[in-house]
């Protein structure tokens, strides 16, 4: 990140602003050079030019890098006097820092007093990975502190490393899932020996009732199972697995504060999967109730999720009421919170050429998928998605009456070789060969039935950006 400080200060909320600068006052109220440049790095945004900010600081180049600095600490921490005391981690974790402040300045037994504050914060939340510090911290403590109790905080340290153990093993199979799924937008194929040890994995934890009791595990079980059901495309098993978590998670007020991402995730997957199953209004429905959760707790994930929420409205009105996807697409584009995300130009770009595809507007569908290839983050994704995308862009071509088709074919048999090779894509390398043949004026004959014959229309579109099943029997 080039301008780490920039960066900052545009990220910050209105409430995050009001609490700097009376914290930033909190010792005097004379007027500061750091909170000038604040103000001016905040009104001029990325165009910030060295300078200007000299010329409105009255100040030197060296001093202006020092006042930056005191700026950059400053903002630092506000954050954390803002927002430590929001979550059971930071609140945890802050204890055991007090408690290292107080074993530096000699008092023993306060450190050991907040350590077991922490200890108390972190069970309370199933806080492992704190709770493995807090050991620590109160085993060295013991080198000092004789009245501690060193062999029953050893074996407490034994158990929770056991625990550590099954997280980080869960939580590095749910890396890699959530990695193949974001980078291949369902489209690609799904790792079968991940799938084994994600169902082998899941297995053993059921089995283990400690685990199965806590909380936490029960939310790890869920992300597992659901993300298991996602990569299998079992849509149907998976919104009922959902519905009845989501319930269950609810009547035992499981959700809280510090498990509230995996609330808003329950929720992004089932509102994903009704629209899947083409229950659309159910799938509104859900989704009103994910942003009535992303307010909640002061709103600290609604940012995170907003991408989420325009992402499956536009999805469901795209089957239901085109001019509406069009204009939440229109609110997403100028939403400044969207405008920071990565995929942000690919959401807007693809869903808008996929509407006007739909409507019959091509000039406007290939105009709009011809940015998304443009774009560097295009290069990013996934090589099936891209191969995906492509192949939409030739069948909307080929809509248009376009003369390089041909040309756009050669490209993607190049570039895509080794995958149009693998089994696994028998289907797009067919449909490549069926334009090929049609502008060239063969018969396409026997190459439609093949493909119409590999799956069903619905598992078509769930697989394709634009169903070649539904295509070949509405154009050729």
């Amino acid at each position: 990140m080039k301008n780490v400080l920039n960066s900052i200060i545009q990220s910050l909320s209105k409430q995050e602003i009001r609490f700097f600068k009376l914290f930033i006052k909190r010792t005097d109220n004379k007027k500061r050079k750091d909170v000038d440049l604040f103000d001016f790095m905040k009104k001029k945004g990325g165009d910030l030019k060295i300078k200007d900010a000299l010329k409105k600081l009255e100040t030197n180049t060296n001093n202006y890098h020092q006042i930056k600095n005191r700026l950059y600490n400053e903002l630092n921490n506000s954050m954390v006097w803002q927002h430590i005391w929001k979550d059971n981690q930071s609140k945890s974790f802050s204890y055991v820092l007090l408690a290292r402040v107080y074993k530096n300045k000699g008092e023993l037994e306060l450190a050991f007093h907040y350590l077991n504050y922490a200890q108390k914060e972190a069970l309370d939340s199933e806080l492992y990975e704190i709770l493995s510090i807090v050991y620590t911290e109160i085993i060295q403590l013991s080198h000092e502190l004789i009245s501690i109790d060193v062999d029953k905080y050893i074996a407490l340290k034994k158990e929770n490393i056991l625990i550590l153990s099954e997280i980080d093993d869960v939580d590095l199979l749910l890396a890699k899932v959530m990695y193949d799924i974001k980078t291949k937008q369902n489209f690609g194929r799904a790792d079968i020996s991940l799938s084994k040890l994600i169902k082998s994995k899941y297995s053993k934890i059921a089995k283990d009732k400690k685990l199965v009791n806590s909380a936490r595990f029960r939310m790890r079980l869920f992300m597992m199972y659901s993300r298991l059901l996602l990569q299998e495309r079992d849509y149907k098993l998976l919104e009922n697995f959902l519905i009845e978590t989501y319930n269950e998670f609810e009547e035992d007020n499981l959700f809280s504060r510090s498990n509230h991402n995996e609330k808003l995730t329950l929720l992004t997957y089932l509102t994903n999967c009704l629209c899947k199953n083409k229950k659309h209004k159910e799938s509104i429905k859900y989704a009103e109730l994910l942003l009535i959760s992303m307010k909640e707790y002061d709103s600290f994930l609604h940012d995170k999720y907003l991408f989420f929420y325009y992402n499956i409205l536009v999805s469901n009105y795209a089957k239901t009421d085109k001019d509406k996807a069009l204009d939440y697409l229109n609110k997403a584009s100028n939403n400044e919170v969207i405008k920071k995300l990565p995929s942000y130009t690919s959401f807007i770009y693809l869903n808008k050429a996929l509407v006007y595809f739909h409507e019959d507007n091509f000039s406007q569908a290939q105009k709009n998928i011809s940015r998304l290839i443009l774009q560097e983050d295009f290069l990013l994704l996934d090589k099936a998605f891209q191969l995906k995308v492509l192949i939409a862009d030739v069948i909307i071509r080929f809509k248009n009456g376009y003369h390089d088709i041909i040309d756009k074919i050669k490209v993607i048999r190049k570039n895509h070789k080794q995958l149009l090779l693998d089994e696994e894509y028998v289907r797009d390398r067919e449909m490549i060969n069926i334009i090929s043949k049609k502008i060239n004026n063969g018969d396409v004959a026997d190459d439609k039935k093949r493909i119409l014959s590999f799956m069903s229309d619905y598992d078509s579109e769930d697989l394709d950006i634009i169903s070649y099943n539904i295509w070949l029997r509405n154009n050729l």
